[in-house]
């Protein structure tokens, strides 16, 4: 919410005022966004003595004053000083920090979720250290701690991406310095890595085994705490340059999958090619010779045992994974690694300071010039026969007796020693809302308008109802209301990615009765964008509210048309002109008064509306906090019946001339003025002729009328099942085709991917001659088989948690089941995700050097394509379990590093402790893991060495170390579709029985 301050001169003592008159939790900066934006309070303290009173004020109404007053810009920033500016910034953190401690906890609780797994899989009573067999499942345990360590560090990029916005604008209007934000960033962080990075440390290191030595566990910690600052910075970085959450998310993917694979684990160092040995460019590389060192030069590895120039097994387990055996690289790796995370954050800064927006503040679709000739037809009265004939709407009146709504009791008000058990909304409400007569729905706050709305349009997902609500004298029927009636949000909910001509196609399509034709289906439709003036931006994409696309009330008429194709003969809004300019309210207005005049019922709550606005109603029901009525009539000309009613009331201030008749009734309406002139306008009015009138017109119109039929539907849908998933499979389709940055994105990073792979692990396949071979093998299958698969999953997400949104508005207004939709978002990903798969085969293969047989190349796409695919949607499923992205993100990670853990390639499936060897077998990616090792591998005979141990075949190693045998290969392809199943099914459940968006 923003505030005017009236006199420039004294924005000090202005804001000084409002932070004593209002609540500081309630009240932010800009907009309600209680992520991006300062308490009016905590701004007010900070900025106060710094800075210029015009910058202050303008930050006030930040979005809508970009790039204003810039000469008063560059003053203003030479007079404040750095230490103001950081402080500042600080504190804005701190705030930030606060309001996402979910986050944080959450992200504690996956530590210690992990730490026990981790230790329990290398308990310290399994974990021996004699060879280099026992040196592996070390080596396993240290690679998997900076990874999740790594990992950990992720979720900088949801955070960074979500303080973009604000600080572009910030940046714009008070020239604020990169630098502040990232300082403020980066010492927050700090106390936060060394809880995260101690906890870790504390219950793994003892508990795995590790060397006994406290100095050591202490080194141990030094590392991880080095890669967790590394990893931090690294994200923020890649945040602050890819500036979206899609964009983000490949560009991080890209980095991890670059670091895993030159880090020395999954391939050795000396195993690259002499022109690709540049592993020291992978911040893994020296965080992986880091721990492998501390751990490794201890006098228990000290056991004699000769490979190469290594004396004992500790040096010969560094020798053969091609990592460093001297002690001094210790202190060089940590170094370097504080040295990254330096750099990372030196080149966030520029990236801050440099780089734009990626999105126009507002586009405004309206490049296309409005036709001013289109034909003016008005629906449900056009003379064409079509629109007469298929589209005749019957006027219809609502009626609602002794309306009652109750809340179950809050705890805090619980707590506070309230005793009733529910609380009451609304009160004794009666009421009727009739054809051609526009109603406007007013109150202060907490009136209860938009409670009274959700409940006569059936759109309250909790509390009680009692009453009576009548459609033209029957009682009204939940399951056929939505056949007759539109409710148009105060948030206008779309699919970006569709245009606005697609956007009608596909509600008229599922709305409208399955006896209208296409033909005449598209002529409603344009007569549709005649009567809202959208015939010029027929082709204009919707875009992101506020970023791109349609202006405000450009989305707000669509938002009218979108319902209006349904052909309704009720119509609710909930504050359709609240956020708009003067010039787009009447613009709004004007297409609200055109359908009213079409002979519909239409009901608007509106929030402190202009002269000129409020003028356009018919009448006026108006209410009180508490849910009560306290007029309810029509206006009269320049609302003169409703100012002789309230000044008829003794006490009451009369209105002054030119005075704001909507604003002067609510001011004598609030609880205040109703307390000090001593009155109860509830009470006055179930005394007055207003009230014997509507109750009067209740009885009258409140039965049928003679020869007037129940409205009857059939049951179920308008269309039936298949022509809901056609039409919903076409919608997704528009919006992927035209969703450039999600699918250029993952096409872009596979094929980065798969030459990045292709010339790392260039010929591995070809020749077989050492143990090191097949772990390299195992190497390049493990990273086909999680990472990419988990860069869809990822970069998906975003996309899915935008669609809910329009989910739950098309399946309130019963245009289709929730079978049609989940079948068409998993069946419009099959088509992408056959086209990655084929790139990424068609150029990994071959370079890798498997054997080029038609069988070998099948069973290769095969489980590549059934990899994408669960992983696919196991990033649907979250996000339908998990109420926001972040969580869906952060259970993703969690699950990511179990899959990871278990994959087979960390551990082998014979080295897993026996208590968790259940969880391999119930391991998608493990299942990956072994189709692709078996399928390639599972008839190489050739004799490989193995440190410590006879020469044996390949297979013989698959079988006796790895544990892949030929008896399990066909069980491991069913349990993929199995899973595929289980995902797509617990996705449809999810989708169906969980809605995180209560009314």
């Amino acid at each position: 919410m923003g505030f005017k301050c009236p006199d420039r001169k004294n924005v000090a003592d202005f804001l000084q005022e409002v932070t004593s008159k209002m609540d500081q939790k309630q009240y932010w900066i800009g907009d309600e966004n209680k992520y991006q934006y300062w308490p009016i309070k905590k701004f007010s303290e900070s900025f106060r003595s710094s800075y210029h009173p015009q910058l202050v004020e303008d930050s006030l109404y930040m979005p809508n004053n970009m790039g204003k007053h810039k000469e008063i810009k560059k003053s203003a920033t030479r007079s404040i000083s750095r230490w103001n500016i950081f402080k500042a910034c600080f504190l804005r953190e701190v705030l930030f920090l606060k309001r996402n401690s979910p986050l944080h906890i959450f992200k504690t609780i996956q530590i210690v979720i992990l730490a026990f797994v981790i230790s329990t899989v290398f308990l310290r009573t399994n974990m021996k250290h004699k060879n280099v067999l026992d040196a592996n499942k070390y080596m396993g345990s240290l690679f998997i701690a900076i990874v999740i360590v790594n990992i950990n560090g992720m979720t900088e990029i949801a955070m960074t991406i979500k303080r973009l916005p604000t600080f572009y604008k910030q940046r714009e209007l008070l020239a604020l310095p990169g630098w502040a934000l990232l300082c403020s960033i980066f010492l927050i962080s700090i106390p936060m890595s060394l809880v995260e990075t101690c906890l870790w440390t504390s219950l793994t290191y003892y508990v795995i085994g590790y060397a006994p030595s406290f100095l050591r566990f202490i080194q141990q910690f030094l590392v991880l705490f080095a890669t967790h600052q590394m990893s931090m910075g690294l994200y923020r970085f890649l945040a602050a340059i890819g500036r979206t959450q899609v964009m983000a998310n490949m560009l991080s993917t890209t980095a991890l999958i670059a670091m895993y694979i030159f880090g020395g684990f999954v391939i050795s160092k000396d195993n690259l090619q002499p022109w690709l040995q540049w592993d020291w460019i992978s911040p893994f590389t020296y965080a992986q010779n880091a721990v492998a060192l501390n751990e490794f030069l201890d006098e228990r590895w000290a056991t004699e045992f000769y490979y190469a120039n290594a004396n004992t097994v500790g040096e010969a387990i560094l020798k053969i994974r091609g990592l460093l055996t001297k002690w001094h690289w210790y202190w060089i790796c940590v170094i370097i690694l504080f040295g990254f995370s330096m750099v990372f954050n030196i080149l966030t800064i520029f990236a801050l300071e440099f780089m734009k927006s990626p999105h126009k503040h507002q586009v405004n679709a309206s490049a296309t010039k409005l036709k001013m000739d289109c034909k003016n037809h008005k629906i449900g009265t056009s003379n064409t026969s079509t629109s007469k004939l298929v589209l005749l709407f019957q006027p219809l009146s609502i009626f609602f007796d002794h309306i009652n709504y109750f809340v179950d009791m809050p705890k805090e008000m619980i707590k506070n020693g309230v005793l009733e058990k529910k609380l009451q909304l609304l009160q004794d409400v009666s009421g009727v809302f009739r054809p051609g007569v526009l109603t406007a729905l007013m109150g202060i706050t907490g009136a209860g308008k938009t409670t009274l709305l959700d409940v006569l349009a059936g759109r309250k997902t909790g509390g009680y109802i009692e009453g009576t609500i009548r459609i033209e004298g029957y009682p009204k029927k939940q399951e056929t209301f939505s056949r007759i009636s539109g409710y148009c949000e105060q948030n206008d909910i779309h699919s970006p990615n569709m245009t606005v001509h697609e956007s009608l196609q596909f509600s008229a399509w599922l709305r409208l009765p399955a006896n209208v034709k296409s033909h005449e289906r598209d002529i409603f439709i344009d007569e549709v964008m005649d009567l809202v003036e959208l015939t010029g931006l027929k082709n204009a994409m919707v875009g992101m509210a506020g970023v791109t696309g349609l202006s405000a009330e450009q989305r707000k008429r669509l938002t009218i048309a979108v319902e209006l194709v349904a052909s309704p003969s009720i119509i609710f809004m909930d504050e359709p002109t609240t956020g708009l300019d003067a010039r787009a309210a009447a613009i709004v207005m004007r297409t609200i008064r055109k359908t009213v005049d079409t002979g519909r019922t239409v009901v608007c709550t509106i929030h402190q509306p202009s002269i000129g606005i409020f003028e356009s109603f018919d009448e006026l029901l108006l209410m009180k906090r508490g849910g009560q009525i306290i007029y309810s009539g029509s206006l009269g000309p320049l609302s003169s019946n409703m100012i002789n009613y309230f000044e008829g009331i003794p006490s009451v201030p009369r209105i002054k001339e030119g005075q704001n008749p909507a604003s002067w009734v609510l001011d004598i309406s609030s609880p205040t003025t109703e307390y000090d002139i001593g009155v109860d306008y509830a009470e006055i009015y179930r005394s007055s002729y207003l009230y014997r009138d509507n109750m009067n017109l209740i009885t009258e119109l409140g039965h049928p009328k003679p020869n007037m039929e129940d409205l009857y539907f059939p049951r179920g849908y308008w269309q039936n099942f298949m022509t809901q998933y056609v039409a919903c499979l076409w919608k997704q389709r528009c919006a992927y085709w035209k969703n450039v940055e999600h699918n250029g994105v993952r096409f872009l990073n596979t094929f980065v991917v798969s030459i990045l792979f292709g010339v790392v692990f260039w010929k591995i396949g070809s020749t077989i001659t050492q143990q090191q071979d097949v772990f390299n093998i195992l190497g390049v299958v493990y990273g086909s088989s999680l990472f990419l698969g988990f860069n869809n999953c990822t970069s998906l997400q975003p996309v899915v948690v935008m669609e809910r949104v329009v989910l739950y508005r098309e399946k309130a207004a019963g245009m289709y089941s929730t079978l049609a939709y989940t079948i068409a978002q998993m069946a419009i990903e099959l088509p992408y995700i056959l086209v990655q798969v084929l790139v990424f085969a068609s150029i990994v293969y071959p370079m890798i050097g498997f054997q080029m047989t038609t069988v070998k190349f099948f069973w290769f796409v095969l489980y590549m394509m059934l990899s994408f695919m669960y992983y696919t949607l196991y990033g649907m499923m979250t996000v339908a379990l998990t109420p926001n992205l972040e969580m869906a993100a952060g259970l993703s990670f969690l699950i990511y590093v179990f899959w990871n853990v278990f994959s087979g390639f960390i551990i082998g499936r014979e080295l897993i402790p026996i208590w968790w060897r259940w969880v391999y077998w119930a391991n998608p990616a493990a299942w990956t893991v072994y189709g692709l090792m078996f399928s390639q591998l599972g008839d190489r005979m050739e004799l490989i060495r193995v440190p410590g141990q006879p020469d044996q075949t390949v297979r013989e190693f698959l079988e006796g170390y790895l544990g892949l045998e030929a008896r399990y290969f066909h069980l491991i392809t069913y349990l993929h579709l199995v899973v595929i199943a289980l995902f797509a099914f617990l996705f449809f459940i999810f989708v169906k029985h969980l809605k995180f968006e209560q009314r």
